[in-house]
């Protein structure tokens, strides 16, 4: 990679690049194992689902519900 930046830089540049390479050193990339052995790859058990809590169950009905006992007690609603 450096060998593409050296020809747009100038010569002492270079140089000094060449010679920072040279000190760098160069470590292998460390291995780690495909699968952990301290992990399970399994997902986790799943929460049980909840059953609605009414057939007719509407969370937009217990809002309209709200706003109109708000509105009475405001006496904006007769």
């Amino acid at each position: 990679m450096i060998d593409t930046l050296l020809p747009f830089l100038p010569s002492g540049a270079q140089a000094a690049l060449r010679r920072l390479a040279a000190r760098w050193p160069s470590r292998p990339a460390r291995a780690e194992p495909v699968i952990r052995l301290d992990h399970d790859p399994r997902p986790g058990p799943m929460k049980p689902l909840l059953p609605p809590a009414a057939i007719n169950d509407n969370p937009l009905q217990a809002v309209h519900e709200a706003v109109e006992r708000d509105l009475r007690a405001s006496g904006h609603l007769r």
